[in-house]
């Protein structure tokens, strides 16, 4: 276990004295301001409209959800952008080469990449909970959906850097990885809407709608928490864990 923390904490630190760990949080909480404050004027008007017009008015558990749905766009650029480098920069500088032969498991290396990436995208679920707190402070939404939604997020987050890991383990180009990872999540999303597309078989597309991620993190934005939600997010991390397992060992032993 010392082992994992300790590459855990190489490449957390690595991060932070590196451009790019400083770059992500700032550009990422400068485009959620930009949004959350966009969703905020649109809430305020709507409200203002029902009030002087009649008919039913936003809640605060919509606007959330909007801000909510801002994350999950803006981590289809952050999680590639924390992962792409986990093992093709270790790869490009040839640096992969004295991890491999120090006296440690492929297994341990690839647990010390993954909780130093899921830690940095950990940072940021944090960072973004202050529009969650603004709502609270100012409003009274319900403190139950805005718990699952957390909980669902940082779910996703953990399937997702785990994919994010594996394809970086495939490659030795950053951009490749950026672009794979992204790409993959985006499919990822998108199965549950082009599925009926993609086959007029009913038990196939129910698979693909089971495949989506999207599929089971609504049940979390709407308060609700179901086993099967929690299973599926489980198994997608320990899977691309053990796939990027299995691709370092085969390259170590080359």
């Amino acid at each position: 276990m010392s082992a994992v923390i300790a590459i855990a904490k190489r490449d957390i630190k690595s991060s932070f004295y590196s451009l790019k760990g400083s770059a992500i949080f700032w550009f990422f909480l400068f485009l959620m301001g930009i949004f959350f404050q966009s969703s905020l004027s649109s809430y305020v008007e709507f409200q203002q409209r029902a009030l002087s017009m009649g008919g039913q008015a936003p809640t605060l558990e919509q606007l959330l959800n909007a801000v909510y749905s801002y994350f999950q766009f803006m981590i289809f650029l952050i999680i590639p952008a924390v992962t792409m480098a986990s093992f093709s920069e270790e790869k490009s500088n040839q640096s992969i080469k004295l991890l491999s032969t120090a006296p440690i498991t492929s297994l341990q290396i690839v647990l010390g990449k993954y909780l130093a990436c899921f830690f940095l995208m950990l940072l940021v679920l944090i960072s973004s909970s202050v529009f969650s707190i603004y709502t609270v402070v100012y409003g009274d939404p319900d403190l139950g959906i805005i718990l699952t939604s957390h909980i669902g997020l940082l779910l996703v987050i953990s399937a997702q850097v785990a994919f994010g890991i594996w394809v970086s383990s495939m490659t030795s180009n950053q951009f490749i990885a950026f672009l794979f990872t992204m790409c993959g999540m985006f499919l990822l999303m998108i199965l549950s809407w082009i599925a009926p597309n993609i086959t007029s078989n009913s038990n196939t597309e129910s698979f693909f709608k089971y495949l989506a991620s999207n599929t089971h993190l609504d049940p979390f934005l709407k308060g609700m928490i179901s086993v099967a939600d929690v299973t599926y997010f489980v198994i997608f991390t320990v899977l691309f864990l053990f796939l990027t397992n299995l691709s370092l060992d085969s390259q170590r032993w080359k």
